[in-house]
């Protein structure tokens, strides 16, 4: 079926510049996407990092030769190019948009066109042809000085990620979806039917991989009576949200650009699961954080807390990057990790991890070997791992019954006999 041929500007919003123009998709009418980088970003010494996947560290030359390069920028069928599918909801987010778009032919392109007032990070999307109509019920308001789309309905952002979420904004002791012309500060993370207690089960985690040094979003459990303006039937599966303040956004709901590793490389869909290991994240750390030393050592603190907690589902669009200022590229917060073998007990890394996906067979020669690919002391790292998992092994025996409950707890706790890291480190402790 022929597509309405339409254009969308890309923005970034930069913080010291205001809106900077990088781009445009344009959409034929057989569906083909293209985005096109503008001249003026193409020229602009000082241009703010769109992706790290067009961005080479110390040469300009080479950043404008991925920026023109056309051949990750293309989208067949109404599919938008990898980078920006990566912008977009999937699972339970995504037939939510489609349903509020109501009955049609939707592709990405609408999808991007409906939503990209308020996608993750500092990218700004706006129409600049009619919106088509496959776009859904919205209309066109003021936004950061644009004629911007705002969706009619309830879903008036994107977010990556399967589970159902809504960004909210705290108005005293509740937790309300944003306004007019307006964008949330922390993501609510509602209970599963499939999964049930999963926001307090991520809670748990996130709490429990701090104890040992990770550097997670701050996080809380509220009661879902506490949220306003999502439908009640959405809230009905547990008593209570997950909140995580946005590490995207400032106090003033200014946006901080980040992209996840999946962007990055082009990896859509399950992709995530299949297309790099978690050696190439740690390698993407190295070569492109501006604090090097400290964001690698955070991916191992990162790697250990998986294994020990069992969580299966830290892939790619789980490791994301953020800039907070010009010239800084840093590794974001943790997000997303939940110990997923209180669900799954047979589940397995997300990402195989120096030939393993097994969470029982990682041990300290495996982080050695990614010491050696980086050219750092393995020392180093091994002094890490065993500082996380004796916190883990002092801390988590008293703290996991009050965040899981007696029972997960004395699932999580037991399954830590079954894993060669911990087995080793004990070995190891004088």
């Amino acid at each position: 079926m022929a597509k309405a041929a339409a254009v969308l500007g890309v923005h970034l919003l930069d913080p010291a510049r205001g809106a900077v123009r990088a781009g445009s998709l344009v959409r034929d009418a057989d569906g083909g996407v293209v985005f096109t980088v503008a001249e003026d970003y193409l020229r602009d010494p000082d241009r703010p990092i769109l992706s790290l996947s067009w961005f080479e560290p110390g040469s300009d030359e080479r950043t404008r030769d991925r920026l023109a390069s056309r051949g990750d920028k293309i989208g067949l069928h109404g599919s938008v190019p990898p980078w920006f599918a990566g912008l977009l909801p999937e699972g339970a987010l995504r037939e939510l948009v489609l349903s509020e778009m109501g009955p049609g032919d939707h592709d990405q392109f609408d999808v991007l066109t409906r939503l990209g007032a308020d996608l993750p990070g500092a990218v700004f999307i706006t129409p600049e042809t009619a919106p088509p109509r496959s776009a859904g019920p919205l209309h066109l308001e003021k936004v950061k000085g644009f004629e911007a789309v705002r969706p009619d309905g309830v879903v008036k952002f994107s977010l990556a990620g399967i589970q159902l979420k809504f960004t909210a904004n705290p108005d005293g002791e509740r937790l309300t979806l944003p306004g007019r012309d307006d964008t949330g500060r922390c993501i609510i993370k509602v209970a599963s039917d499939r999964y049930v207690g999963l926001p307090e089960a991520e809670y748990g985690a996130m709490t429990l991989a701090q104890m040992i040094g990770v550097h997670t979003a701050t996080c809380r459990l509220v009661d879902r009576a506490a949220i306003d303006g999502v439908p009640e039937e959405l809230l009905a599966h547990g008593e209570k949200v997950l909140v995580v303040d946005r590490f995207d956004r400032g106090a003033g709901a200014e946006r901080i650009h980040i992209e996840d590793a999946g962007q990055i490389i082009g990896a859509i869909g399950e992709r995530k699961y299949t297309m790099a290991n978690t050696e190439t994240v740690i390698h993407m750390i190295s070569r492109f954080s501006t604090d090097r030393r400290a964001d690698i050592i955070e991916s191992v603190r990162r790697v250990v807390a998986d294994v020990l907690l069992g969580n299966g589902d830290n892939h790619l669009k789980n490791w994301s990057f953020r800039f907070p200022a010009p010239g800084k590229v840093r590794l974001s917060p943790a997000y997303d990790i939940v110990p997923t073998v209180l669900f799954m007990p047979r589940d397995t890394l997300a990402l195989r991890f120096v030939r393993t996906h097994q969470f029982e067979t990682v041990d300290l020669h495996r982080f050695e070997r990614v010491a050696s690919f980086l050219k750092v002391d393995p020392k180093w790292f091994l002094r890490e791992v065993r500082t996380c998992v004796e916190r883990a092994l002092d801390l988590w025996p008293k703290a996991a019954p009050e965040l899981l409950g007696e029972r997960w707890a004395a699932t999580l706790l037991a399954r830590l006999d079954t894993l060669r890291l911990v087995e080793e480190v004990r070995a190891s402790a004088p």
